[in-house]
């Protein structure tokens, strides 16, 4: 069941979801399991309500296959694109060293530290659940920002994990998690709760006086058009706990703007790249009433 407008990320991670079943049910003699890159076109907003996943086997390959996806609901196509799978455990060939593409650095992270939120070069933030909020879907994660941001503005950095102790972030989730990031224009408006240079002392005063930070809605609303993602590395089987994601925004201009996403793993090495192209839209403002996060899973 999908809700109105449900996030961009999670139809990602849905479609993903149908392609590998796919691969493991009609396409099993391929042994293409594995979904490394995919590139998403988001038509229509989705409804309240069921949807269907349609696949199209356009390439089926020795080496790696490329299908057609459509996500419909009552019969109009909502999302399409095209996966590309393959065995990522049987891939070998030409590789170089290549500079870390992380740059500037980051301010330093200690993981112990952070997850006992005592690091003090980043702060730790989760955003209040609200029933209006297009946000929704990040209340699920908890985050933390650099306490002294150290990039411009069309950069932003943090590190996340889940809300829930016992959930852990996986490969076949990445097509989501390439969406919950902190859209930079927050940085380039004086008085948004999400600027970069704000949000730090929005979340300790509000820790200082007992209470959760009302976030519940951002400057200007984002919706994607295209959302290109490549797996560079499967994460273990077991998941991890933490991930590492820089977005950064190459021109802002004429009321659209591009992302480059970079998920790194707790070692730093590149996990996932997307590339993004969104809308800058007026946004509805929603009263900062605090509410608990619903206690959910992705």
């Amino acid at each position: 069941m999908l809700e109105l407008a449900a996030h961009g990320g999670l139809l990602v991670c849905i479609v993903i979801n149908a392609v590998q079943q796919h691969f493991t049910s009609t396409l099993l003699a391929r042994n293409h399991p594995d979904t490394f890159s995919i590139d998403t076109f988001f038509l229509r907003p989705t409804e309240d309500g069921e949807a269907t996943v349609v696949i199209k086997d356009t390439k089926p390959g020795s080496s790696l296959s490329i299908v057609h996806f459509a996500l419909l609901q009552d019969g109009v196509e909502r999302v399409v694109g095209y996966a590309s799978n393959r065995n990522l455990d049987l891939e070998r060939g030409v590789s170089y060293p290549t500079p870390n593409p992380i740059d500037p650095k980051p301010p330093p992270a200690d993981l112990a530290k952070l997850a006992d939120q005592s690091d003090s070069n980043w702060i730790a933030f989760a955003a209040p659940w609200h029933p209006h909020s297009f946000l929704k879907a990040i209340t699920l994660l908890q985050f933390f920002f650099p306490t002294k941001p150290c990039t411009p503005p069309n950069i932003s950095d943090a590190w996340i994990r889940f809300a829930r102790a016992d959930q852990r972030f996986t490969t076949e989730i990445l097509g989501s998690i390439a969406d919950h990031w902190r859209r930079m224009i927050e940085n380039y408006v004086p008085d948004s709760k999400w600027n970069q240079a704000i949000i730090p002392k929005h979340i300790a005063q509000a820790n200082a006086e007992g209470r959760l930070t009302p976030a519940y809605s951002t400057s200007y609303g984002y919706p994607t058009l295209s959302m290109h993602l490549e797996i560079k590395k499967k994460l273990p089987p077991q998941g991890s706990e933490w991930l590492f994601m820089r977005a950064r925004s190459r021109a802002i201009q004429d009321g659209r703007f591009d992302a480059e996403v970079l998920i790194m793993d707790e070692h730093m090495d590149l996990i996932g790249l997307s590339h993004q192209l969104s809308f800058i839209t007026k946004n509805i403002q929603i009263a900062d009433t605090p509410k608990q996060p619903k206690n959910s899973r992705l």
